[in-house]
């Protein structure tokens, strides 16, 4: 019998399944099941759910509607340690193996064998390395983690899971930074715990990666559930257009509307990137920005564009290539000449670029307190000096001697823009500026955005949401593991467009 035919017994099931924040709901009414021995992939665009579900699995969001059960048996994951103990384990994108420890440490973190009251370091190191030659995870459990790749560190937080009893495991975006022989490599792990009765749900953006490794595929939007199929019989067009609606009774409005692109600038360019490479991020990359012009880097989690975007602005240093400036070039990772010509960066951490407990008056001059405030600092001064500049982004509350940490997070990234304006701004790189906005705070932030870039300033927006390359970008360069996979320049682009090539 297949391992996943509609008779045979679910292993885990969620039934009607509902979540909100603050009011919103992230969930509603999904249904979900995993067989034995099943890969079973979700996937979604930005917002569907997935993350949501997969924290309810995990015990991170115990305050949800409908039921889940194991075995046929209702459970309450009310804490990641009960989700534990129900046999469920989660490996995160961002993984959570200490690397000063060793291999071994890390497969017994919080469970080492003891004797006579101490830790037996011989059992733990014998325990560990039988148990991962058992997974054929051949590495000297004696060495620190952080000395392997990636993808040793990802099989090895996969085989804690295993080890703590799992027999659900949750994968989230595993292959979003590995190399196509890594994701292989990957894949033979999954394949081999599959055999083993082991079952895996799979979220990620690769599509490609989904229907190669997953037996089903269930597609989520907008917290609903649209599909579960065979993956076999899913194609990736096809389920792009269920990740866009065409299949959750919408009008397909969403996945024909498209964006007309101008014409390539034929201005002399501001910005150029010449064959920036960063091992494990991205690889050969090249485009240049005219004044006024904005370019799109738009990719999938993982995708390259994100890291590029601090490389650019200074904020990290690449091994090969390099960025200028009006034809001069950068130094590689130095932030405060970057600055200094005027390449300025908004990220999405807002606390890479802002201190929130500082006030906004300092949080908003600390960039150029010499060249806009003298030899010394008068208080009274850098308010006057700031509060004009608030009142110009539409800072709520205008008021420069709050903390910036009590502000909303719309009016947290208008504090970094009248940082900005402060100084020259040749250049703005954008990462997610919008991201946790509501719509009006979002609206706000890009007509910023849009007034810089009238007054000649080259703008770089990194993101993963095609709505606002799209909404915002003049040529959009779609990146795929570390590299453009396409450029969209004077033509006709769709949303379905950007995921194709993503």
């Amino acid at each position: 019998m297949s391992a996943v035919a509609v008779e045979e017994k679910s292993l885990l099931e969620c039934r009607a399944i509902g979540k909100s924040f603050g009011g919103v709901a992230a969930l509603e009414e999904v249904d979900f099941d995993l067989q034995p021995s099943e890969v079973h992939g979700v996937v979604g665009c930005n917002g569907a759910g997935k993350s949501t579900l997969m924290k309810i699995l995990a015990g991170a969001h115990p305050d949800h509607d409908g039921s889940v059960l194991i075995d046929g048996r209702e459970v309450s994951l009310s804490s990641p340690r009960e989700s534990q103990a129900c046999g469920i384990a989660m490996v995160f994108q961002e993984l959570s193996g200490i690397g000063a420890l060793s291999v071994a440490e890390n497969l017994f973190l919080g469970r080492q064998p003891t004797r006579a009251g101490r830790i037996d370091w011989g059992a733990m190191r014998r325990q560990a390395q039988e148990f991962l030659n058992e997974m054929q995870i051949d590495v000297d459990v004696r060495r620190r983690l952080d000395r392997f790749p990636l993808v040793i560190r990802q099989m090895v937080e996969i085989a804690r899971g295993l080890h703590s009893g799992a027999r659900v495991l949750i994968l989230d975006e595993p292959t979003s930074a590995l190399s196509p022989p890594e994701t292989r490599r990957l894949f033979e792990l999954i394949r081999q715990l599959k055999r083993n009765g082991v079952a895996v749900i799979f979220i990620s953006h690769f599509l490609e990666d989904v229907l190669e490794i997953c037996d089903r595929v269930t597609v989520l939007k907008d917290g609903r559930k649209v599909s579960t199929s065979r993956a076999s019989e899913l194609t990736k067009p096809e389920v792009i257009s269920r990740m866009l609606g065409r299949d959750a009774g919408a009008t397909g409005a969403e996945l024909d509307e498209s964006v007309t692109l101008p014409a390539r600038s034929t201005a002399v360019a501001a910005l150029r990137v010449a064959g920036l490479s960063r091992k494990g991020e991205f690889n050969d990359v090249s485009f240049d920005v005219a004044p006024g012009e904005c370019v799109g880097l738009y990719g999938f989690v993982g995708a390259g564009h994100q890291e590029l975007a601090y490389a650019v602005a200074g904020a990290a240093s690449v091994d090969a290539g390099s960025v200028s400036l009006d034809q001069s070039a950068l130094p590689s990772g130095n932030v405060s000449t970057a600055v200094r010509r005027g390449i300025v960066m908004v990220a999405a951490d807002r606390a890479k670029t802002l201190v929130r407990r500082s006030s906004i008056a300092r949080n908003t001059t600390l960039a150029h307190l010499r060249r806009s405030m003298g030899e010394w600092l008068y208080r009274r001064r850098e308010h006057t000096l700031v509060q004009p500049l608030l009142e110009q982004v539409g800072c709520r509350p205008a008021r420069p001697e709050l903390l910036a940490g009590n502000l909303s997070g719309g009016n947290q990234q208008k504090v970094v823009l009248a940082k900005w304006l402060l100084g020259p701004v040749r250049v703005l790189v954008l990462e997610e500026p919008t991201r946790g906005m509501d719509v009006g705070a979002k609206g706000e932030v890009m007509r910023l955005v849009a007034g810089l870039k009238k007054s000649g300033a080259a703008v770089v927006l990194a993101s993963t949401e095609p709505e606002l390359v799209l909404a915002h970008a003049d040529r959009i360069l779609v990146f795929q593991r570390g590299r453009i996979a396409h450029e969209f320049v004077g033509e006709d682009v769709r949303k379905a467009d950007l995921l194709r090539w993503a």
